[in-house]
This record gives structure tokens, C-alpha cells and sequence, in this order.
């Protein structure tokens, strides 16, 4: 199944982020949290940007649209003290991996998709130590609320079934997940200068 090589293949990757970005620098100061706000919406605009520009999700069935954070990020900086013409001034993140198909999609949408699993924790640890919510403050992290569980496995039946027989295929899938993965860590390593203050 690809979902299941895709988590093994990644893990390495996957954990060093995780470890680079913690529950705790994530969500134990304003600051830190508005700043982590600012790099994730660079991160979900340049990919979304990319999504848009592929075609054939209706045969894998998946809608990007549906699946869109920078909506839930912009309400977020809003409420954090950015207006509009602030947030549109935020840098995107250059160094994703390029997106030239629904393969090359598939795999940074793992990746993407696959944080709003953790992002239950991290509202909870949002709520506790600074006192926004879903709806309020922080509603990127909290995603798709009680249906975070249904939309992830969704996904994962998608990409099973449109990689299930196509070798080339999941390799690219792989591929462009690790890859994914590696943009993300050296994202929120060395970001590019920006707004400094939401």
C-alpha cells in the first residue's frame, strides 16, 4: 500500500521535523506561535499555488480545495494583528519541490495532509498556554476539526488506489514526499527575511 511505504520511507525525514519544530517552541510563546503561523502560510500558499495548476483530481478523488489551510492561516494572522495587505506581503516558500503532476501533488499533500493528524495536539497546547481556539486565533492548526480522522483516511484510500499499480507512479509519490519533507525543514531553518511581527 503506498500510504504504508510512504510513512516508512519518510520517517527519517519526517521526524527530524518534528523534532525541528516541537510542541512546545510551536505553541509556548505568542511570538513563537504567530512566527510559525507566518512560515506555514508561506509554505500552504506556494503549494497550493501548485495544486491549482494540476489537473485530474476528479479522477483520483480528491478536491485541493476542500483541503486549502491558507484561508484558516490568513483568519489566524488576522486575528494575531495582520491586515490583508501584511499577510499578502509574506514570503513563500521557494525551495518546495516542483509539482508537475498529480504524482509529484500527491506526495507534498502527504506531507501537508498528513500534519493535521498532530495539529489536534497542538490545539490543545495553543488553548492551554495562550488562550486562542478554533475560530479564534487558531484555526489552522485545529484544520478540519472532528473530521480530521475521515479526510486523512480519504486521502490515504485515493493515493493507495491511484498509485496501486504503477511502479513509475509511486516512486514519484516517494519521491516528491521526501523531498516535500526536506523543503519543509529547511523552511522553518533558515526562512527567508520578512514581516518580523504579527
Amino acid at each position: 500500500m503506498m500510504m504504508s511505504r510512504l510513512k516508512e520511507a519518510t520517517r527519517p525525514r519526517h521526524e527530524a521535523v518534528e523534532a525541528r519544530l516541537g510542541l512546545m517552541r510551536l505553541t509556548s510563546t505568542l511570538e513563537g506561535y504567530a512566527r510559525s503561523l507566518r512560515l506555514f502560510y508561506g509554505l500552504h500558499r506556494a503549494a497550493e499555488k501548485g495544486f491549482s495548476r494540476v489537473s485530474g483530481w476528479d479522477a483520483v478523488g480528491i478536491d485541493p480545495a476542500e483541503r486549502r489551510k491558507t484561508p484558516l492561516l490568513e483568519a489566524d494572522l488576522a486575528r494575531l494583528g495582520m491586515v490583508p495587505a501584511q499577510v499578502a506581503g509574506l514570503p513563500e516558500c521557494p525551495i518546495l519541490p516542483p509539482i508537475d503532476g498529480l504524482p509529484s501533488a500527491l506526495g507534498m499533500m502527504y506531507v501537508l495532509e498528513g500534519s493535521t493528524l498532530g495539529g489536534r495536539h497542538i490545539t490543545r497546547a495553543v488553548e492551554a498556554n495562550l488562550g486562542l481556539r478554533p475560530g479564534d486565533g487558531c484555526s489552522y492548526f485545529a484544520s478540519y476539526g472532528d473530521r480530521v480522522g475521515a479526510m486523512w483516511r480519504a486521502f490515504g484510500a485515493a493515493v493507495d488506489a491511484y498509485a496501486a499499480d504503477d511502479e513509475a507512479v509511486r516512486d514519484a509519490v516517494e519521491r516528491s514526499a521526501d523531498a516535500t519533507f526536506a523543503a519543509v525543514d529547511g523552511w522553518f531553518t533558515a526562512p527567508p527575511a520578512g514581516p518580523s511581527r504579527a
